[in-house]
């Protein structure tokens, strides 16, 4: 899944970091951080015949996956659909890395130690092609409404289609839905912007609430 860097958003992550999060509020997780690659699979794989004992993925301060992002949340769902695994996002969670979170069977978020909001942001998948790089690349339509369906099914229908496929209204990466975990500033937790990059503002879309989509609000200790 893309999703362009965009210093409008004024986030910077670190390289991708993989580690195993082991907190009292917690089960045991297996934690992604920044962008998301085929390592990471290779990685949980890996830390799970290490220690089945693992529970969830917590995915933090992520802007999704540059290259592979259809294969990547493929085989995530799958994981998590065999160990029926809980996801926590943190941080910024997009793209790739909202699809993979909203896929758990329990979604929790979780507030950012530093300080800045945590924020899910969906939009469309997109493929990049080899030769159109700094373009927004092609919306894949069939594999989006897939993961949208199974988002929805996973929520018990609180995350409705309707409401998923405002989505397809984002004219680049750097718009969409998102949902915040605490409320903006009118009290809301739904927006939607068209492009952040081309400086449209999000605005409401929903009077919903995360617990309203099937989302938890998660304190750690």
């Amino acid at each position: 899944m893309f999703f362009k860097k965009l210093s409008v958003i004024a986030l910077i992550f670190s390289v991708s970091q993989i580690a195993l999060a082991d907190n009292a509020a917690l089960p045991k997780t297996f934690e992604i951080t920044g962008q998301i690659t085929k390592k990471h699979l290779e990685n949980y794989d890996q830390a799970l015949v290490a220690d089945p004992e693992i529970k969830g993925i917590l995915l933090s301060n992520s802007l999704g996956a540059a290259n592979d992002g259809v294969e990547i949340v493929e085989e995530f769902r799958k994981r998590i659909e065999r160990k029926k695994l809980s996801t926590f996002a943190r941080g910024i969670c997009a793209s790739a890395c909202a699809n993979i979170f909203l896929l758990g069977y329990q979604r929790n978020l979780l507030a950012n130690p530093n300080g800045k909001p945590t924020t899910l942001l969906l939009h469309p998948v997109r493929r990049v092609f080899e030769e159109n790089k700094n373009g927004v690349g092609q919306i894949q339509v069939f594999f989006t409404d897939k993961i949208n369906q199974q988002i929805s099914e996973r929520s018990q229908g609180k995350l409705t289609i309707e409401l998923l496929n405002k989505m397809y209204d984002a004219e680049d990466g750097s718009g969409g839905i998102f949902i915040l975990r605490e409320p903006n500033s009118e009290g809301k937790y739904i927006l939607f912007s068209k492009s952040l990059a081309k400086k449209i503002r999000a605005t409401p879309i929903s009077d919903l609430t995360p617990a309203d989509l099937g989302i938890n609000i998660t304190e750690e200790e």
